[in-house]
């Protein structure tokens, strides 16, 4: 169930899902008043001499929140060694799902993209992998 206690989102009970967040190796996060769910995707593109290059991409599902941390992490994140994207994704119960995005150094030093995302709703491109674990652990928890 959603709480509102001065503007704070609360669903953490999706966090009873352990199964499909261990299966996909999510790991606990919290950033001040934001918390949720964290883990990093690595991207190799080998050849036939090897390994050419890796990069990573950061992965955040939040499902607790204040109303202004959406625009804090975009503003606020940092860029991180061989991090090309970091993605947020902030659910809600109920609302309009938008995103924003902001490129660090022109994009030398990476992505931060924000997503807002209602539970139960059709995802965008960008974010349809995570809102189908969010929704399997919605369906899993009973919200």
């Amino acid at each position: 169930m959603t709480r509102d206690v001065f503007n704070v989102t609360d669903l953490s009970i999706l966090g009873s899902a352990a199964e499909i967040w261990d299966e996909w190796r999510f790991e606990p996060w919290t950033d001040g008043a934001a918390s949720g769910l964290y883990r990093r995707l690595s991207m190799v593109k080998d050849s036939l001499l090897g390994e050419v290059a890796r990069y990573y991409a950061d992965d955040y599902i939040i499902w607790k929140y204040q109303p202004e941390d959406f625009e804090r992490l975009l503003k606020e994140t940092r860029p991180k060694r061989d991090v090309m994207t970091q993605r947020f994704v902030f659910l809600q119960r109920e609302g309009g799902s938008f995103s924003k995005r902001r490129s660090i150094w022109l994009g030398f030093r990476g992505f931060v993209e924000t997503h807002m995302y209602t539970l139960g709703s059709e995802a965008k491109t960008e974010t349809q992998d995570l809102a189908y674990l969010a929704n399997q652990a919605a369906q899993k928890t009973g919200i």
